[in-house]
């Protein structure tokens, strides 16, 4: 069985930035409105994909560690692809005064290569990087993959493991405008849909009864190897962006000093997200658009 990427699109390659930039995606989920409360400082998000770009000026001072799953060279966990890069830039990519800013740019990130350059990985690769990431302390995983086949219920395990450590895994719905992909399609698993920045669905996004939250996955800017930017679509850019306001809830809520609670954390990011379909949970939106600023209020 295959794991993949899907079918994003990348819109505009070596994107030259002259200044810091907040992509319009980060800023739809009010990220910037919570910065002076948290930056997702004491939080590690491993992020699941083709590696990381480890020179980029706006990964490399929050990368923790990393390791290879698709091959014998398991320290090299270099992105060749772009797509792991990209993902990750939305999550954690730094305040440095320049490139890119993610939506919790503190946070700090767990590398799991587990898709090779050609954006596909197996069964294994994808379970052994989500056993990784659970023996490394993650506080979130996320997840910008998946297959359109149902796997085994022993790869099922592996989810069901890291919600019982209370980690919450974010993955995409998929981008074949079909059902919800794996592992997104998992109760223990949050899956993620995409919006323009209309607020449309994407016309690419999959959908269905699965979909919980919503997330800006159209024409994103992130990092991308060697030290650069693009500009890509999919619901793989929603995913981070959503993995990122997990982060920035979950900071806040060590910064008062609570244990987040595995379940309260995704009922409260569903109930202050922005209902944008069919009043409560739809098959396009889920409960609806995320919204970090709405979480953090939660708190006080």
């Amino acid at each position: 069985m295959i794991f993949t990427v899907g079918d994003y699109k990348v819109e505009s390659a070596s994107v030259q930035l002259p200044a810091e930039v907040v992509d319009w995606g980060v800023s739809l989920v009010m990220a910037p409105m919570a910065w002076h409360k948290t930056r997702g400082e004491n939080v590690k998000v491993a992020v699941l994909d083709t590696g990381i770009d480890v020179n980029h000026p706006d990964l490399a001072p929050n990368i923790v560690t990393g390791r290879n799953f698709t091959s014998a060279d398991t320290n090299n966990f270099q992105d060749n692809a772009g797509h792991g890069s990209h993902c990750a830039g939305l999550i954690a990519g730094c305040d440095n005064g320049r490139g890119v800013v993610g939506v919790a740019p503190r946070a700090k990130l767990l590398v799991g290569k587990i898709l090779g350059d050609n954006g596909s990985g197996t069964l294994e690769s994808v379970a052994q990087g989500v056993k990784w990431a659970i023996e490394n302390g993650a506080d979130i995983i996320s997840m910008s993959l998946g297959t359109n086949a149902q796997p085994p219920e022993d790869f099922h395990e592996v989810f069901k493991e890291a919600m019982a450590k209370g980690i919450l895994v974010v993955a995409a719905a998929g981008n074949e405008h079909g059902s919800v992909n794996w592992p997104a399609a998992y109760d223990e698993v949050i899956a993620v849909t995409a919006i323009g920045p209309t607020f449309d669905p994407a016309t690419f996004s999959n959908l269905g009864p699965q979909a919980e939250v919503a997330a800006p996955g159209v024409n994103i800017l992130s990092c991308f190897p060697p030290s650069t930017y693009a500009i890509l679509s999919g619901t793989s850019m929603a995913t981070p962006i959503v993995s990122g306001v997990l982060a920035l809830y979950i900071s806040y809520l060590k910064s008062l000093n609570q244990k987040p609670d595995y379940n309260l954390v995704r009922q409260h990011l569903d109930q202050a997200t922005v209902d944008l379909g069919q009043l409560g949970r739809d098959i396009h939106y889920g409960y609806g658009l995320v919204n970090v600023a709405k979480l953090i209020a939660w708190e006080g």
